[in-house]
């Protein structure tokens, strides 16, 4: 009972789950039970299992509040809250009768509100009547379909303005008539609750719409046999997709070509098939794009055409084209090699321009205005000029990744490659493989070929090993090795590589505390801890708050179309308040969030995420425990007199004490009178 008395102090709640030995539900516990409890003379270490209420109502976290189980199971409880728990009946939560119809009224005025803008936006004509056929609604439609004001016609009989409607209370479908002048086929559809008609819906299409229609649906099917036989005739591997990159349809060559049949690829993203970006980038320009694939050891030439249409007087990007030339001769081969080639070196020259004329550098990219971090800014613009080893610390979310590439773009080796590898998300097994390479043939499933490692790929440049606290004892060896002689050796294989490359590190964890613990070589940590930098967390830089959050308005402005113009006042001392625990990151994440939400105009506190608001829970108070308990003895003592109509004696028995005891306590707490 003295458990049950500091969880309703604790969390203010007034029914309890009740947990068994593997934390799965079997009880509840309201306040009233507490009550019976201390009135039948429990004391407070007594255990509480017997006023327990057995068998409770639950509901699971993942339904919604407008499904109708939840419904069913909160109007049967018993009590105040019902309690929430996840698929292996762990508790999870509580919630409350009051917060659901709250939340309930709010589905319901959502609901009528898509109802209402279905209503208006149906194409087909639409008049609600009563259940005598007085007119209660008419949609936009059927006022353009039949020239009629709603203003003038609301509450009018339906025949008395659309005399041709023969009435009746009957289900009545595809009846065809003539209503002023306008040939349609109607549907009459009683409206029922609880068994009782209360009105009827009668809707209207237009003949000649679906007479058109069914001709344009024709001429559709003559064209679309045409173009398939066009396309099958051709030689050349053809797919067809939408604007989102799905194919719709595939010639036999383009078929013959992935080995596949045509509806084992159809419905499905033609990046699945062919390496080529993203479709959708693609179907948004006007211009022919051409490249050079290697489709099943193959060089392909691949053409993407998008496909134009015209919709409301304006030019709209429909689809792709994309042609796949299967020219089996070494003319094609030669044609392609040559592209590959031009397609490198343009692509070369335009890095080469973006730099020279780029008027800020990457450093200038980093928001900050913290006086430690724009020192620690000139100190990485300062020390990018060396080869020498970096390690970056800082929380997640801080921005690692973000500052070695400011460093490495800030360097000589800015126009070579910038390698990144997670080392978390590369698996042990492969880990070795993956930076280093392997030898051909160096194990089963193994490329004939060999294949070059991240090491190679960034010789001359810069290699970024992030989370390198979670590398194997098995790999920072070899990390070592290349550190002090610049070679390794292929997984496999006996020939020294050579690399020149520069390594940055990053990680979350504290390296001293893994030296200590032998997860991390101390060697390796002085190797790479020639340069260090320490990235503070986002709450110690609390004047970088609001400026990272314009930045990042900027940003998904220009991603997601929308017109956010600024922060709201109590909005900006929200997120200056919070203390970001998952750092920049987490901040994007909730500017991302607020900018699909507001659309445009400024974000409000109510376009936030909910957990920016939460404050920390307080505490335990134990030196209140003496009070607590005073304060419900007077509570008891009260309710007992009350009950009594003011006799004390008959109050001392109902709380099975003595008359002295009774009239002890009335007088410590000075409720005699």
């Amino acid at each position: 009972m003295r458990t049950v008395m500091e969880y309703y102090v604790k969390y203010r709640i007034y029914t309890l789950p009740v947990v068994d030995k593997n934390q799965n539900l079997i009880g509840v516990l309201p306040k009233k039970r507490l009550y019976q409890a201390l009135l039948d003379g429990a004391e407070l270490d007594d255990p509480c299992g017997s006023y327990m209420v057995k068998n409770p109502v639950y509901i699971s976290e993942d339904m919604t509040y407008n499904e109708v189980s939840l419904v069913v199971r909160i109007t049967q409880s018993r009590v105040a809250y019902v309690v929430v728990v996840d698929r292996f009946n762990k508790v999870v939560g509580m919630i409350g009768t009051a917060e659901y119809l709250r939340e309930s009224l709010n589905v319901i005025m959502a609901s009528s509100a898509l109802l209402e803008s279905l209503f208006r936006a149906n194409y087909e004509g639409i008049i609600i009547t009563d259940r005598d056929f007085h007119i209660m609604r008419v949609n936009p439609a059927a006022e353009k379909m039949f020239k009629l004001s709603f203003a003038d016609i609301k509450g009018k009989h339906i025949n008395e303005i659309l005399p041709e409607i023969v009435v009746s209370n009957e289900r009545r479908l595809g009846i065809k008539a003539s209503i002023r002048s306008v040939p349609v086929i109607m549907n009459q559809v009683p409206i029922v609750e609880d068994e009782v008609q209360i009105g009827t819906s009668f809707v209207f299409n237009d003949r000649t719409n679906i007479v058109k229609i069914a001709q344009e649906l024709e001429m559709v099917k003559e064209l679309q046999t045409t173009l398939s036989a066009v396309l099958e005739a051709s030689s050349d591997g053809v797919f067809v997709t939408d604007s989102f990159g799905i194919i719709r349809y595939i010639n036999e060559a383009a078929a013959q070509l992935l080995n596949k049949k045509a509806e084992n690829i159809i419905d499905k993203p033609l990046k699945y098939f062919l390496p080529v970006k993203d479709p959708a980038e693609i179907a948004k320009t006007d211009t022919l794009e051409v490249r050079v694939n290697n489709i099943n050891g193959k060089n392909c030439i691949v053409s993407h055409v998008p496909i134009k249409e015209e919709e409301d007087g304006r030019i709209v990007r429909a689809g792709i084209v994309s042609t796949v030339y299967l020219g089996n001769n070494p003319l094609t081969e030669e044609i392609s090699r040559k592209w590959f080639t031009l397609n490198q070196q343009v692509q070369y020259y335009r890095n080469e321009l973006e730099k020279r004329d780029g008027k800020t550098s990457s450093f200038d990219r980093i928001v900050t205005r913290n006086p430690e971090f724009i020192k620690m800014k000139k100190d990485g613009q300062r020390i990018a000029r060396s080869s020498s080893t970096v390690l970056i610390t800082g929380e997640s979310g801080v921005g690692k990744d973000m500052f070695a590439r400011a460093i490495h773009e800030a360097s000589p080796r800015a126009k070579h490659p910038f390698v990144k590898v997670n080392c978390v998300a590369i698996p042990e097994s492969l880990l070795e493989s993956e930076l280093f390479g392997y030898a051909p043939g160096a194990f089963t499933g193994a490329s004939k070929h060999g294949k070059s490692g991240y090491f190679e790929r960034a010789n001359k440049g810069t290699i970024f090993l992030d989370e390198i606290g979670d590398m194997p004892l098995s790999i920072q060896v070899k990390i070592l090795q290349v550190l002090q002689d610049k070679e390794f050796v292929r997984v496999g294989g006996n020939t020294k590589q050579e690399v020149d490359v520069r390594i940055i590190a990053a990680t979350n964890k504290n390296l001293r505390e893994a030296i200590a613990n032998k997860t991390f070589r101390e060697d390796l940590f002085y190797r790479l801890n020639v340069i260090g930098f320490h990235l503070p967390p986002l709450r110690d830089r609390a004047e970088d708050i609001i400026p990272l959050a314009e930045t990042f308005i900027r940003k998904y402005n220009k991603i997601l179309g929308s017109n956010v113009t600024g922060i709201k006042p109590e909005a900006k001392k929200a997120l200056t308040n919070y203390s970001w625990p998952g750092n920049i990151r987490e901040l994007e994440n909730a500017i991302e969030r607020a900018a699909n939400y507001v659309w445009e105009g400024e974000i409000s506190c109510e376009d936030l995420p909910e957990q920016i608001f939460q404050t920390k829970q307080e505490p335990l108070d134990f030196s209140a425990y003496r009070s607590t308990l005073e304060e419900k003895d007077k509570e008891m003592l009260l309710e007992a007199l009350k009950r009594a109509n003011g006799n004390k004696s008959e109050a001392a028995r109902m709380l099975k004490i003595s008359r002295s005891a009774f009239y002890e306590k009335l007088a410590k707490y000075d409720i005699l009178n």
